[in-house]
């Protein structure tokens, strides 16, 4: 890993500053990587979302694909036909700009459809694209576990591979040891914490999570990137608290480096 680099998704600021505003901040606090948002309802196109982080030197650890109507995948009709074809100009777009890791959700809330023969079919063009432009597909864990697991388990090539999210880890799906399940195959991490009920997105130690422990499983697991952080500052529109905010963030994030 990648312990002296610390990242920041880019949601922080969002969206009463400007991404140029935002990245500023960053840099000026000590990060030195970001999870770039990845769609397409942003005021900046990806390619200008790209060179305001190589303006501001901040290495793209890996970038989000939209998350919305996720479910739509495994179920028939144009809903889903679009969804895959907004998935797969996403993973073509992280090729032009030279990003090797897109992070996606299989499914949306706690009562998606059921894994279908259409879903996994379309699924299979989207690796199929992914292994084409090398692109690394890391699947989050969400509130269900099922589609997850059924993917993983049946898709090995490196291209299809996981992205623990240690909030939502603890507040859903807990009697999932994602960490020892696919520790060969950690590709991206989402950090931050949460009481263990609601997934808050509060800085590392602030929560219930075992650090030491995760941390742990971290080093001992595939994943060679940064510590990077999920944290999210919702408070009003203020840049002071906003800076306080993500000043603690990154000190909560030299102490996980620590471990």
């Amino acid at each position: 890993m990648k312990q002296n680099i610390i990242g920041t998704t880019t949601a922080n600021g969002y969206p009463f500053l400007s991404l140029k505003e935002r990245f500023a901040i960053y840099q000026k606090l000590g990060y030195r990587s970001v999870m770039l948002w990845w769609g397409e309802n942003d005021k900046n196109t990806r390619n200008e979302r790209v060179s305001l982080a190589n303006e501001y030197n901040l290495q793209i650890e890996n970038v989000h694909s939209d998350i919305d109507n996720c479910n739509s995948l495994w179920e028939t009709g144009p809903n889903g036909d679009e969804k895959t074809q907004e998935f797969i100009k996403a993973i073509k777009d992280c090729n032009i700009n030279d990003i090797r890791c897109m992070v996606i959700h299989l499914t949306n809330g706690s009562a998606p459809p059921e894994i279908s023969d259409i879903g996994l079919h379309r699924l299979e063009h989207l690796f199929e694209c992914a292994i084409k432009h090398d692109v690394v597909l890391a699947i989050e864990n969400v509130r269900t576990d099922q589609h997850i697991r059924y993917v993983l388990d049946h898709y090995h090539d490196r291209h299809i591979a996981f992205c623990y999210d240690s909030g939502h880890s603890n507040a859903w799906c807990k009697d999932v040891d994602w960490l020892s399940l696919y520790a060969d195959r950690l590709a991206a991490v989402h950090l931050h914490d949460n009481n263990g009920i609601e997934d808050q997105h509060i800085p590392p130690f602030m929560g219930t999570i075992d650090w030491v422990k995760v941390m742990q499983r971290i080093k001992y697991s595939s994943y060679k990137g940064c510590l990077t952080l999920e944290t999210e500052y919702r408070g009003k529109e203020d840049i002071v608290q906003l800076e306080n905010f993500l000043s603690k963030s990154y000190q909560k994030a030299t102490d996980l480096a620590a471990l």
